[in-house]
């Protein structure tokens, strides 16, 4: 099967699915980049693989940050001829020629989206974001990223296959790291990988953390990724307190490994995350993982009780009992690491690609 992803930016995590696909024999991957970055991300420019290319093109500017366009998209489409497309991120200007050309040319496309909708938006922009949905009317599914996507893009696509693939990544590192690391006895690392923006929640772990630390001293959080708000979180941290609240900033993705093998447990408390592939990474860790009930991911990731805890977004309080108890009882987070390896197998970068082949030979009738 030809298949052909058109995407956003060569990011790590996607690459190393579509790595995973091009090795496999049933499948010929192509993919077309709309960009090589994002304003919003530090991720180094890779070298790419032969399948691999940035397409040339521009930012419309005036429409927003995501407004990528790269001209000629359908006549590379045409020359590609793929068997089926894969379009992420339907804002993008590329992405919304591309999907209504194919529809009106009968050419097969997939959407794959995390869970749509997070502004509130009057009736303009309720308009606006209608008429960009459009396009997914006529795509032949849409693969939703998570369980907690898929109902959502049922209701709004009533008649359109839905199916569950959500961002895999490779873990062989993250459990390799976390194999040869060594335990320090005297702290509890509490990871946090996010940007410091308000959406991801860090101030709510801020907000719990100073609720227990001073009843568990060997309690930290170990903060890992910058951002504009990261000042101003720093500056909150109360002063008796500062020296155990370490923020890391960016790290080069290959640096992440040691990073997480080093914490003890991993926190995302986001105010909304359509998905978080850094839970992922928590989990090849053998992380106990500590998500809010707005991340996506935590559904299908996070057994609550078993390899971690789910409580409610912006909670501080809820999350604040979470850590005092984890602090606290150094046999449950054993259970709940050992917990987290056993998940752990079940998400590996494969099995990513193991669900792309498997809705692509259903939706062509081909035999897998």
């Amino acid at each position: 099967m030809k298949l052909l992803f058109l995407t956003v930016i060569p990011s790590p995590y996607q690459r190393q699915l579509f790595t995973a696909l091009a090795a496999r024999d049933d499948v010929d991957v192509q993919v077309f980049y709309f960009t090589a970055g994002a304003h919003d991300r530090s991720w180094a420019i890779p070298d790419l693989h032969d399948f691999e290319t940035i397409l040339p093109g521009r930012t419309l500017t005036r429409l927003g940050p995501s407004a990528h366009w790269n001209p000629g998209i359908m006549g590379r489409i045409a020359q590609a001829d793929p068997d089926l497309v894969i379009v992420s991120d339907y804002s993008a200007v590329t992405a919304q020629v591309a999907m209504r050309g194919m529809a009106r040319h009968g050419r097969p496309f997939v959407f794959w989206g995390e869970v749509p909708g997070f502004s509130t938006r009057g009736r303009l922009g309720t308009f606006l974001r209608r008429q960009l949905q459009a396009p997914l009317r006529r795509a032949r599914a849409i693969a939703a990223m998570g369980s907690v996507a898929m109902p959502a893009y049922r209701a709004l696509f009533p008649g359109v296959r839905v199916a569950n693939i959500p961002y895999f990544c490779d873990l062989a590192p993250f459990r390799a790291a976390r194999d040869a690391a060594t335990a320090d006895p005297d702290t509890i690392d509490v990871l946090f990988s996010g940007q410091m923006i308000p959406r991801k929640g860090f101030d709510v772990l801020l907000a719990a953390f100073d609720r227990v630390a001073r009843s568990h001293p060997q309690l930290r959080i170990v903060a890992l990724g910058g951002g504009p708000a990261q000042d101003e979180y720093a500056a909150a941290v109360p002063a008796d307190l500062r020296d155990r609240v370490v923020f890391l900033g960016h790290r080069d993705p290959a640096d992440l490994p040691q990073v997480f093998a080093a914490a003890d447990l991993f926190c995302l408390p986001s105010r909304h995350d359509g998905w978080g592939v850094v839970v992922n990474e928590a989990l090849g860790a053998g992380l106990p993982v500590l998500v809010s009930d707005a991340v996506g991911a935590g559904p299908d990731l996070v057994q609550d009780g078993e390899t971690g805890f789910i409580t409610p977004a912006g909670d501080a309080d809820a999350l604040a009992r979470v850590l005092d108890r984890l602090a606290g009882d150094a046999a449950l987070r054993a259970r709940m690491t050992d917990a987290v390896r056993a998940a752990a197998a079940r998400w590996d970068v494969d099995e990513g690609a193991r669900r792309w082949a498997t809705l692509a030979h259903d939706l062509l009738g081909t035999d897998a």
